[in-house]
């Protein structure tokens, strides 16, 4: 029996990202994705609803706190200046991150169902800040 490792979430996201830079997004399956981080498709379905999820885990966590920055704001701060500290409050989200989201990015523009959900967050993130 295999000993429990931690950050399965993170390993899921490792490894799609990983296989779909190497197949494509259309030929990596959730089975291929479980096994590569060593996990069980059970345990990616605890942890993301669909395979586009695993490309935008995080997003909740980043519109909660970009918006609480936002609204955490002086009532006296200028609209830009609210803005600018939502974005100070998510920099520290992507600090070592670089290589993973421009990777992340490149995947989204090759695939249209990709794009159309980042739209989508896109638009509940604008949603939610107004």
């Amino acid at each position: 029996m295999s000993r429990w490792e931690p950050n399965a979430r993170g390993r899921l996201a490792e490894a799609a990202l990983e296989l779909c830079g190497e197949r494509g997004y259309e030929q990596t399956t959730v089975a291929e994705i479980a096994k590569r981080a060593g996990l069980t498709e059970r345990t990616f379905f605890r942890h993301y609803a669909d395979k586009r999820e695993v490309l935008f885990g995080g997003s909740g966590a980043l519109q909660e706190l970009f918006v609480n920055a936002v609204t955490g704001a002086p009532e006296s701060a200028a609209p830009i200046d609210s803005i600018a500290a939502g974005l100070q409050a998510v920099s520290a989200m992507f600090v070592g991150r670089r290589e993973y989201s421009r990777q992340r990015q490149a995947l989204i523009v090759a695939n249209a169902e990709l794009r159309e959900r980042e739209l989508i967050k896109l638009a509940s993130l604008s949603a939610a800040l107004a």
